[in-house]
């Protein structure tokens, strides 16, 4: 019998486990390699969300081109369903009346052909189909074509923006919301555009004389932007503590059509008051230049469909008057270079 005390035939008998400084040293290799292989890893899943928010913009586009074979015209920015403006922005519960935008008008021409059917917005004004609950219902849905992947500060893909009904009772948020907004003016939120897309438009593509390929239809924005920015507003009061809220765009629906000036029609429009993912220091107002402008989370820049049907990526380098020449549809400005 071999003895229990002594070790068996071809065993030292040492301990040839790892020591603590091999272990730590092993810890520090597996973390060095983490660290080499967490950014590709990122960049690759970036690299993913973008082609992703690609392909939404360019269906997007085509459903613009099938409505303009079907229609001769573009949709319209938004569809103005009541009278003249208002002299007074505070007039209560006129100035968050809701009036169809563009979104819902190629909806049909997209899947969504019995969401519209429920909506019936050839009969109903936006705002009554707000007081109604199937409707209401029915408006409420997340659609993932609407929505860039990027865009990580709503993940419900439901605005926060509240809406009134025709009565002009507050009928709350949670309205399907669009990371993608049509181009309206080159240099502000206006009823009446340069751009593609404005109250009542229905533009012939004939119209854009610059060029399809050089006039951006569409562009992204997301819901809210950690951009760093912090401190007062110079002009408004409000703090910001690291983020400005652009509160991206709402697929069915526009906001302002009644108010003197033309805020709420930002719900679905976008234009080139500022640079591309701006501001990024504090500046007056900085909320509100955030949400008229074109602001993404893909690194260096944003994604547009360009009047043709294609997609382009513009980065921030973009210079605000090539932006602007860009949205402006006849505005006979020569672009060049690398933009």
């Amino acid at each position: 019998m071999h003895d229990l005390k002594r070790p068996l035939s071809g065993s030292s008998g040492k301990n040839t486990g790892f020591t603590l400084v091999e272990l730590l040293v092993v810890i520090a290799i597996i973390g060095v390699l983490i660290g080499l292989l967490l950014p590709g890893i990122q960049s690759s899943r970036e690299a993913g969300r973008r082609t992703a928010c690609s392909n939404n913009l360019k269906q997007l586009g085509l459903t613009l081109h099938t409505y303009e074979s079907a229609r001769r015209m573009l949709p319209p920015g938004f569809k103005r369903d009541y009278g003249s403006t208002t002299a007074n922005d505070g007039v209560a519960g006129v100035g968050a009346q809701g009036n169809w935008s563009w979104g819902a008008f190629i909806l049909p021409y997209m899947e969504y052909s019995s969401v519209m059917d429920i909506v019936d917005m050839t009969n109903t004004t936006c705002a009554d189909a707000m007081g109604n609950s199937t409707k209401a219902a029915a408006m409420k849905k997340r659609m993932g074509e609407f929505l860039c992947p990027t865009d990580y500060s709503r993940p419900t893909g439901l605005t926060g923006i509240s809406f009134n009904n025709a009565a002009g009772t507050n009928v709350g948020s949670g309205w399907a919301m669009s990371n993608y907004v049509a181009a309206n003016h080159s240099s502000d939120i206006l009823r009446a555009g340069d751009g593609m897309f404005f109250m009542d438009s229905n533009l012939e593509l004939k119209k854009i004389t610059d060029g399809t390929s050089k006039t951006i239809a569409l562009g992204e924005r997301v819901w809210q932007y950690f951009n760093g920015v912090t401190g007062i507003d110079p002009q408004q009061g409000y703090a910001y503590s690291g983020s400005v809220r652009p509160e991206a765009g709402c697929i069915f629906c526009v906001r302002g059509s009644r108010q003197q000036s033309s805020w709420g029609i930002r719900d679905a429009l976008v234009c080139g008051l500022s640079g591309i993912n701006e501001p990024k220091t504090l500046v007056g107002s900085a909320d509100s230049v955030s949400s008229r402008g074109f602001i993404s989370y893909h690194p260096g820049g944003v994604m547009c469909t360009m009047a043709d049907g294609s997609t382009r990526f513009f980065r921030e380098s973009l210079g605000v008057s090539v932006l602007r020449s860009l949205i402006a549809i006849a505005d006979g400005q020569p672009i060049s270079g690398n933009y």
